[in-house]
């Protein structure tokens, strides 16, 4: 099986579309498996506020990924593009560069073997392509049954496939925080922090925090980030009310317990119910 993977990195290539002074960066993986491309690419510190398009580019030619980049309000967006080499006219050996554009200005841009005059190659095709779409303005419709295709149905076509794939993610998003996937959470392998306590306690992670809506706003919490990537897990319990509890591990600390006690956290016990000492593992717990 022939493979090859290419690693680019982007750097900011105009001023104007970074979000803040840091800038911003970005990075595009590349891969080919017997002609089946697969391209991921990140990005970050951008502007959410401009339409951008991707392009891988070579010496003399470009390819539209065809795939919409999103840029959420933290500046940060990625995307994922299945294609064909063959249709793409591009092979990965002759990929120079990888760009992310707004009309003729790249935000961001990365190069294979160091820079070159991209633009030259995506200014001569935009002139080939102005010029074949005045041809077949020119040319009137034919009278067989063949469907003549305009400029403005192919961008429909576009639009109805980049929504077809926003439905599948919405979908996707709509089961999160469903009864089904609590319950799911909550059968994996009990443990017991606390002794019998009635409540059922599971091990979990940062993502798994996104299935109980009640703590949606502790994904991106410093506090349980924190205790999290310590102790690289987090518990999460829920009583005989199904009254959900979320529990950060950390160091017992006077002064850290009254910060916990600032982000919303209430009670703080050790392993086995022990008593509380100073610089002593325990869990800083709050309820849904």
């Amino acid at each position: 099986m022939a493979y090859s993977r290419l690693f680019i990195a982007l750097k900011q290539g105009c001023d104007g579309y970074a979000k803040d002074m840091k800038g911003s960066v970005g990075r595009c993986i590349i891969e080919n498996r017997n002609g089946v491309g697969r391209l991921a690419l990140q990005v970050q510190g951008l502007r959410n506020d401009s339409d951008y398009r991707v392009c891988i580019l070579s010496e003399n030619d470009y390819a539209d990924v065809k795939a919409h980049l999103y840029i959420d309000l933290n500046g940060r967006g990625e995307l994922k593009w299945e294609f064909s080499f063959e249709d793409t006219g591009i092979a990965i050996s002759d990929i120079k560069a990888c760009a992310v554009l707004v009309k003729d200005k790249a935000p961001l841009i990365g190069f294979t073997e160091g820079e070159y005059n991209w633009q030259r190659c995506l200014m001569a095709k935009e002139e080939v392509k102005a010029a074949e779409v005045t041809e077949v303005k020119t040319q009137p419709p034919k009278a067989d049954n063949v469907s003549f295709i305009y400029p403005e149905k192919e961008k429909l076509i576009c639009i109805i496939n980049e929504l077809d794939e926003d439905i599948k993610e919405i979908k996707e998003y709509s089961r999160i925080g469903s009864e089904s996937n609590i319950d799911a959470l909550f059968n994996k392998s009990p443990i017991k922090p606390f002794g019998d306590d009635g409540i059922t306690w599971v091990k979990g992670n940062i993502k798994e925090l996104a299935l109980i809506k009640g703590f949606w706003k502790y994904i991106n919490n410093p506090f349980v980030i924190k205790g999290c990537r310590d102790y690289k897990h987090i518990i999460l319990g829920r009583d005989k009310d199904n009254v959900c509890w979320l529990g950060v591990p950390c160091k017992y600390d006077r002064d850290y317990k009254i910060e916990a006690m600032l982000q919303g956290f209430t009670e703080f016990k050790a392993e086995d119910n022990k008593p509380l000492k100073n610089d002593e593992f325990c869990y800083c717990l709050m309820k849904c």
